[in-house]
């Protein structure tokens, strides 16, 4: 036998005696049980995202920049999530809006109110009151998913879409638990109130209605924290489970960091989290994005960061790993330690070390993107890349790392995850 075949027997033997964890860029993969159908849902270029955060995710820059190269390589699945009318402060770059005598309501300045996924409602305030779903883009046809909730006395709302197309939209059950309903539209449409003194809207889960392509939803909120999800409806995970997402983003960590919390608290409903998205949707890989680095005071050469940013950094780490789930570090996609200041002074990140550019997240969502993509061999410009087989029942546990600077060469190494020191490379 050649010693080229020798080679790539000895890799794939690697590979096949020992777990490996994919570690592709910045994502490593802690033995997520449903990597095999995430990788299958890119394989099959049929993939469905959905990423839950803070204001880092209510720009929708970042996520964007995931969606257009997620759809670049993939195919444009459609829109992704909407919120359910126009909220000052958050963006979104698909969706347009315009409404007459409709109510946002928020759950940053309303925690009391029945929320679903996401954390945000818009309710008529008036017999008649009309809202206007827009896109801002040409889009194809798109099944759109509406999370709704009425009362029994509430009207079904009439709807028409930009090809006169007219219909009745209503909760399947009219009482006052948050729905799913489901239609075809051209947008813009308008859908009109006649006298909904009890309905709600939650948002609008939008699909090109071919079925095809990559879908990327993102639910953000300014000022949100994971423990915002405790003031959302019970029935959330019901909604989670029917909306059938490959794979489910929790990029949280750095409102927590500028506030004190008791660290193990945080922790504990990091993976009771994580136990309720397994619970309602068993068959969606979960990523953990980490908190990105971010400074209180810009003072000396590297500023000075939350007191609580590096513990809840490795906390969130630790968690991927006794989850099982996918891990990426927005710290060290930034450099590592220390590096806002050099994103500030690029003119990546905003003065107040805490947001990022237009262009600075636009960076960090291709990055991203490509992580995944390389999860099933695939990269951004069509080629491919290394991929590592998982096998989920084997008792021990590494790394299979594809570097950087030695990729072009087909260098890879495995490494050990408690050390991650111990590597070696291959050839």
């Amino acid at each position: 036998m050649k010693m080229k075949e020798l080679k790539r027997c000895g890799l794939f033997l690697a590979a096949s005696i020992i777990h490996i964890s994919a570690f592709a860029g910045h994502l490593s993969n802690f033995q997520e049980p449903n990597t095999p159908q995430l990788v299958k849902s890119i394989q099959q270029h049929k993939l469905n995202v959905v990423q839950f955060g803070d204001s880092h995710t209510a720009a929708d820059y970042m996520s964007n920049a995931l969606r257009t190269t997620l759809q670049n390589t993939l195919g444009n699945g459609g829109m992704g999530w909407g919120m359910p009318m126009y909220f000052s402060g958050q963006r979104l770059t698909r969706f347009g809006y315009d409404n007459s005598n409709w109510q946002p309501i928020s759950i940053r300045t309303q925690v009391n109110e029945n929320y679903t996924l996401g954390g945000l409602i818009a309710r008529p305030v008036a017999d008649g009151a009309t809202l206007t779903i827009k896109a801002k883009q040409s889009e194809q046809l798109q099944k759109i998913t509406v999370s709704l909730r009425q009362g029994a006395e509430d009207s079904d709302f009439q709807v028409t879409d930009s090809r006169g197309q007219h219909f009745r939209l209503g909760a399947p059950i009219k009482n006052n638990t948050w729905q799913l309903q489901t239609f075809e539209a051209y947008l813009p449409f308008t859908i009109t109130a006649p006298h909904n003194p009890q309905s709600a809207l939650g948002g609008w889960w939008a699909k090109n209605a071919t079925g095809s392509g990559a879908v990327v939803s993102a639910l953000g909120v300014n000022g949100a924290q994971l423990q915002s999800w405790n003031n959302w409806s019970n029935n959330w995970k019901q909604q989670l489970g029917q909306l059938k997402f490959d794979l489910i983003i929790l990029a949280y960590g750095t409102n927590e960091a500028y506030t004190y919390h008791d660290l193990e608290q945080q922790k504990q409903l990091l993976l009771s989290r994580i136990h309720d998205i397994r619970e309602a949707s068993p068959h969606s890989a979960i990523l953990i994005v980490s908190a990105p680095e971010s400074l209180k005071d810009k003072s000396g050469e590297c500023g000075i960061r939350p007191t609580q940013l590096s513990a809840f950094q490795n906390m969130q780490r630790q968690v991927a790993n006794q989850a099982h789930t996918l891990f990426w570090d927005w710290q060290e996609a930034m450099g590592g330690h220390c590096s806002m200041k050099n994103w500030i002074a690029r003119g990546d990140a905003a003065r107040d070390g805490v947001h990022f550019s237009a262009s600075g997240y636009t960076k960090f969502g291709d990055m991203l993107a490509n992580d995944i993509l390389a999860l099933a061999g695939k990269s951004a410009s069509g080629g491919v890349v290394a991929s590592s087989h998982v096998d989920a029942h084997s008792s021990r546990s590494a790394v299979f790392s594809v570097n950087t600077q030695d990729r072009a060469m087909a260098h890879a190494s495995i490494c050990n995850v408690d050390e991650a020191n111990d590597c070696k490379i291959i050839h």
